[in-house]
């Protein structure tokens, strides 16, 4: 079924945004998974005020599965300004009258190129999962260009892309892994491909952020080591300190500072990698939304 974006009315597609803007005005956005209640509601919550996505479909004419990643990428977003300058730029992004409903393969594609990419900055992909990512790019192309791969094609590659994440030691290897088998879903037909792709792409970039920095298995095992010593020696038999308030963590920056120090460092890799990453998801979905 082909869409036709807000009707060729450029017309529906400001009041659209318009909504929006009034909605987080009055302080009703709440981003986060679709919702629309009369006085909170999502980003496409406040841009339909309706939590039904057939209106999303039928009035806007937008495909769904654009509107399951637009609440998971607003919701990812820094602050609720920012879910709403999201939410303006998607709209806007929009041609009035194009079909966007093959777009999610473009950018499914993106983000697999941009994962391999960085991937491949810090280590040699293996030939096995190199191919299977150019195969659910081939795959998703033909989405793109109007072909519908039959679930037949897209089986066998998912199924090879799960099995070579189980033999993958590396965090890094393992998440581009996970981003190709959760790729290989055919987005005009699943609803959730392309903002499952992107959360795992955000997974990714933490896993590469880490590596970067020297943050290792090692260290990640000393730090786990010193918890379960915490627990042990303090707490296990203690339960009127866990009903104070005492934690591991609490235990250890008190007797061992410099390995809490490690734990402080690893979450502000997380938030600085989770942040870079959201960003992009937004910037990458815009971006291909602008091409059609």
């Amino acid at each position: 079924m082909s869409l036709n974006a807000y009707q060729s009315d450029p017309a529906l597609r400001d009041a659209a945004i318009e909504r929006l803007r009034r909605n987080a005005v009055a302080e009703c956005l709440a981003p986060g998974p679709l919702k629309w209640d009369g006085s909170k509601g999502s980003l496409v919550g406040c841009i339909l005020e309706s939590d039904d996505l057939t209106q999303w479909e039928q009035t806007l004419g937008l495909p769904q599965w654009l509107a399951l990643t637009a609440d998971g990428v607003a919701a990812a977003q820094e602050s609720v300004d920012a879910a709403l300058a999201f939410g303006t730029d998607l709209l806007g992004a929009v041609r009035p009258g194009a079909d966007v409903s093959r777009a999610g393969s473009a950018v499914i594609i993106s983000v697999l190129a941009d994962a391999d990419e960085f991937v491949g900055k810090l280590t040699d992909i293996p030939a096995e999962l190199k191919h299977l990512s150019e195969q659910v790019q081939g795959l998703q192309r033909r989405v793109l260009e109007g072909e519908r791969p039959a679930p037949a094609e897209w089986r066998p590659v998912r199924r090879a892309a799960t099995a070579l994440t189980d033999t993958l030691e590396s965090e890094v290897m393992k998440s581009l892994s996970t981003c190709v088998e959760t790729a290989a879903w055919d987005p005009t037909t699943s609803k959730a491909v392309v903002f499952d792709t992107l959360r795992v792409y955000s997974q990714a970039a933490v896993h590469k952020a880490c590596a970067e920095a020297g943050y290792t298995v090692e260290i990640d095992n000393e730090i786990r080591t010193h918890l379960k010593l915490m627990w042990d020696t303090y707490l296990a038999d203690r339960p009127e300190l866990q009903g104070k308030g005492t934690t591991v963590f609490t235990l250890l920056k008190e007797h061992y500072p410099e390995v809490e120090a490690k734990i402080q460092w690893k979450m502000q890799l997380d938030r600085e990698a989770y942040a870079y990453a959201n960003r992009r998801a937004a910037e990458v979905l815009i971006e291909q939304l602008k091409r059609i």
